[in-house]
């Protein structure tokens, strides 16, 4: 029976992923005796570690703390993170530059010109998310603003603390523009930060994060785009280099990247780029109201224009009408309904603007 140690928190939906892709092998492999020390909810407890005698260790990484504590222990590891720097021990992850490259792709294709990206200074992943991001936009020849937070002293304050300084970032930046957030956890904090400066979400700021964690990008209003990388494989894969490490059949592995699954098209960025402060405006009428029965003559009188006018910037900048920009609006909403409630066909019908089931 191998012994193995897996250190990995179940905090954010990466973690509980990386888990589940080690389940996924351990199903296939029934050989395996497995410790996951746990301490307050979605942490992992390393003093743990200190009774533990084992085999093997998949964890993730964090710091250089962390690093020397299962260094200690003096068995074969796997990283499923990368953070600790000088680590002797072969890396599985998400290929982060991948991700960094889909979120600038998205917004160039929707027209923007001005880019900016929210992340962590004391990260690997969000690090060269942020790289890869910038490469792309820049080889464009396009502004790019970044702003860096640090996680390395977490408090009870922080949350506060981030959202202040965000809401000051956002404040200077030009719009509209594309914004990345480097996880899924730090969208409600850049949503409320625009909530403070009336800045409409996706009009002025169309905003993308990474993980598809969907408690997180549900909090979002609108909701949250996503670009969903492939823990579940990275767990899988960190299992099976595990095995060959402990049989002696690895050769020489030093790093495995899985590439993300997909992005998660939602509200916060289903926009073109538009700088007609009118349509801005309008569109911000139609995202709010479409379910509600607002009618044509009301959103021009809202973006301060003829109907005649409104529908010819509506064709010439968007490429559609403003019926058709209503309908998308009211199929998002009868989508979501359908996909998350259990309500009956005609309450969707009724809660999504449409006179029919």
């Amino acid at each position: 029976m191998k012994r193995v140690a897996i250190l990995v928190e179940t905090a954010l939906a990466s973690g509980r992923n990386i888990l589940t892709g080690i389940s996924q092998y351990l199903h296939e492999h029934d050989d395996w005796s497995v410790f996951h020390p746990t301490g307050h909810i979605g942490s992992t407890e390393l003093s743990g570690l200190e009774q533990w005698d084992g085999d093997g260790i998949i964890a993730r990484i964090s710091n250089n703390t962390v690093l020397e504590k299962i260094r200690a222990k003096d068995v074969p590891v796997v990283d499923v993170l990368g953070n600790a720097e000088n680590s002797p021990y072969p890396l599985v992850k998400c290929d982060d530059r991948a991700i960094g490259r889909m979120a600038a792709e998205h917004f160039i294709a929707s027209g923007h010109r001005y880019f900016a990206f929210f992340g962590l200074d004391d990260e690997r992943y969000s690090l060269e998310r942020e790289s890869a991001f910038t490469e792309t936009v820049q080889s464009r020849g396009n502004f790019l603003d970044v702003f860096h937070i640090s996680q390395s002293n977490p408090d009870a304050s922080q949350w506060k603390s981030n959202l202040e300084k965000a809401t000051d970032w956002l404040h200077s930046l030009p719009r509209p523009i594309g914004l990345m957030v480097a996880s899924d956890q730090f969208g409600p904090v850049m949503m409320k930060a625009c909530q403070r400066l009336n800045i409409s979400v996706p009009e002025e700021i169309s905003m993308i994060g990474v993980d598809n964690d969907l408690t997180f990008c549900d909090l979002c209003r609108p909701r949250l785009s996503s670009i969903e990388p492939d823990h579940i494989r990275v767990g899988y894969e960190a299992a099976r280099l595990m095995d060959r490490l402990l049989t002696g059949t690895d050769k020489g592995t030093r790093q495995i990247e899985t590439p993300p699954l997909t992005l998660h098209h939602r509200l916060s960025s289903d926009t073109t780029a538009v700088r007609d402060s009118s349509l801005v405006k309008a569109m911000q009428c139609i995202r709010e109201n479409a379910c509600l029965g607002v009618s044509v003559d009301e959103i021009a009188l809202r973006a301060g224009l003829s109907r005649s006018v409104l529908q010819r910037r509506f064709r010439e900048h968007l490429n559609r009408t403003v019926g058709q920009a209503l309908l998308d609006v009211k199929l998002h909403r009868a989508k979501d309904l359908l996909n998350f409630t259990d309500l009956q066909l005609i309450d969707v019908a009724e809660r999504s603007g449409f006179n029919y089931q």
